[in-house]
């Protein structure tokens, strides 16, 4: 029971993880590919001496995956299956995203959110979200976990609740949820500060 008196309700939130997703020749060339792309992108925006950011995030438009792409279009009429979400327009988006943290002595996630919200809160019509992970052998960042929490009910809405399932930042690993799960990264702590050392996602969704 709930502090109001009312029965707590759970519903587990379903996850696929693939692992050894791409293979490892396939991953690497594209961990490669992306680091070289935020390498000349960085020196454009803020020139070539400029430190690695915490967090950098490239939108689709800026570095393309079309081997990725292609192979989670694959996948997406049995994900579908498997998550019991519907995504039957057949579109997809994703992003690229770096973090590294050089200040280990902080420890903050990032904030939890979810993928179907758009601005105000208001449904962006994504269904299915992915997280690809990426990284450097062998790993030189701790942290980066993907949290995705467990769904309860507050006030008759829907609301994250104290459950939760880590998936490991494990190299050419994929994995989907519901876009409607609230979900967060983990801190990352990267000593080195070196770009390649990083931990590296696409992030991206299907609706």
């Amino acid at each position: 029971m709930s502090r109001t008196g009312s029965p707590l309700v759970t519903l587990a939130t379903a996850v696929c993880r693939f692992d050894d997703f791409l293979g490892a020749a396939a991953a690497d060339r594209l961990l490669e590919g992306a680091c070289l792309a935020q390498r000349e992108h960085m020196a454009a925006e803020r020139g070539a001496d400029a430190p690695v950011p915490e967090r950098w995030e490239s939108p689709e438009r800026v570095l393309r995956a079309p081997a990725l792409a292609e192979a989670v279009r694959g996948l997406s009429a049995v994900v579908q299956d498997m998550l019991g979400v519907s995504a039957p327009s057949g579109r997809m988006g994703y992003r690229f995203v770096t973090r590294n943290h050089q200040k280990a002595e902080r420890r903050e996630s990032g904030p939890v959110i979810r993928a179907c919200d758009g601005r105000k809160g208001a449904d962006n019509g994504q269904a299915i979200s992915f997280v690809y992970t990426l990284h450097r052998r062998p790993r030189e960042f701790t942290g980066g976990v993907l949290r995705v929490f467990d769904t309860t009910v507050v006030g008759g809405h829907p609301a994250c609740g104290e459950s939760f399932r880590d998936i490991r930042p494990d190299h050419d690993t994929l994995a989907f949820f519901p876009a409607s799960a609230w979900h967060q990264f983990q801190w990352v702590s990267c000593p080195s500060g070196q770009l390649a050392d990083s931990h590296f996602s696409f992030e991206g969704w299907l609706a």
